[in-house]
């Protein structure tokens, strides 16, 4: 049997209120307060075994057969998926081998606020129809957690390079007017190298499969700070998602994002006016890891019969997704900016 937490006063399931902070019931109105565990929040050697498997509470699973994305929930509530929207779905085992989270970002913009937020969004851009707030319908709002892994790592860096330091020459060259003078600019190339050290903490990489993550990092940042020990009972009525991208393919991940910060670190090192031929070898040492979730409403609309896709921020509001573009208005501005080029050029003839 599934697991629900239940009002002490009608018995009915509670749950999770962004606004109570706490499990409350919508039949009577009771609320609980979730006791936080006062423990730290801790980061795992990448190497070493789980520390805990599974939801640490009973739940059913979904899977959806056109996105891939795995939910988790105590009851299921939709037979959709609620990230495409599929009805290609099918209920799976739970996988008891799961590595558990171990803290969360606890809802703070409930589903009223989300969409409140939504609708303001809506009516932004300049080069969206006109029209848009009017008849963009809602099709679906679901707030879900979003499976994340942190990544900390040490990195030293060597690199090498031609520095470029920019000194100027006087030219004498014929006109028809006689001989003039002008200053070149010459470049004295040297080689330089050096190393540099640091220290990367709570490098963020999405563990979802359903989730657009292009417009994920768009709704960014979290306030990792924030952070708060998992508690199954912050998850009651809501959806979770399983991690589908798992520890090691997120480390890969983890990786390039540290290597191309440490190239463009090293970068701003090398000596000179320029530089050209940067070579940079990479080394990450000590690294650990948490598995995380974060608060995200994964949303969608219709206008003129066609689907867009939004993400609300579960915990700051920010919202990010796709609109139509109005191509009058585009067309507008082409013309517009034309005629200022012409006025500029019959002013100057």
């Amino acid at each position: 049997m599934v697991q629900d937490f239940k009002c002490q006063s009608c018995a009915a399931p509670l749950k999770f209120d962004p606004n109570e902070k706490g499990l409350k019931c919508e039949y009577c109105g009771s609320a609980e307060v979730i006791e936080v565990a006062r423990k730290a929040i801790l980061e795992h050697d990448l190497f070493s075994a789980p520390v805990n498997n599974g939801w640490g509470t009973e739940t059913k699973n979904i899977t959806c057969e056109s996105c891939g994305a795995r939910t988790s929930a105590g009851k299921i509530i939709s037979g959709n998926c609620a990230f495409c929207g599929s009805n290609f779905v099918k209920e799976l085992v739970p996988d008891p081998n799961l590595i558990r989270p171990e803290s969360l970002l606890p809802f703070s913009i409930d589903k009223d606020r989300a969409l409140s937020l939504f609708k303001k969004w809506l009516g932004k851009g300049f080069f969206r129809p006109s029209n848009l707030k009017k008849l963009g319908r809602l099709k679906n709002i679901q707030g879900i957690y979003i499976p994340f892994w942190t990544y900390d790592c040490n990195a030293h860096s060597n690199w090498t390079a031609m520095s470029g330091y920019y000194y100027y020459v006087t030219e004498t060259y014929r006109t028809s007017e006689g001989t003039k003078t002008r200053q070149v600019r010459k470049t004295r190339w040297v080689p330089s190298n050096g190393h540099r050290q640091g220290f990367y903490n709570d490098v963020l990489v999405p563990a979802s499969k359903g989730l657009d993550h292009d417009l994920a990092s768009k709704i960014y940042p979290f306030h990792l700070q924030q952070l708060i020990p998992y508690d199954p009972k912050f998850l009651a009525g809501w959806m979770a998602e399983e991690y589908a991208i798992s520890l090691p393919e997120g480390w890969l991940v983890a990786q390039q994002k540290v290597r191309r910060s440490e190239h463009s670190e090293c970068a701003r090192d090398v000596p000179g006016d320029t530089h050209t031929g940067l070579s940079v070898h990479t080394t990450l040492t000590e690294p650990k890891y948490k598995h995380i979730l974060l608060p995200v409403w994964v949303a969608s609309y219709h206008y003129k019969k066609k689907l867009y896709h939004f993400l609300v921020n579960g915990q700051t509001g920010e919202v990010q997704g796709y609109a139509p573009i109005s191509w009058l208005k585009v067309m507008a501005v082409i013309l517009a900016a034309l005629g200022v080029v012409l006025a500029i050029w019959m002013f100057s003839n």
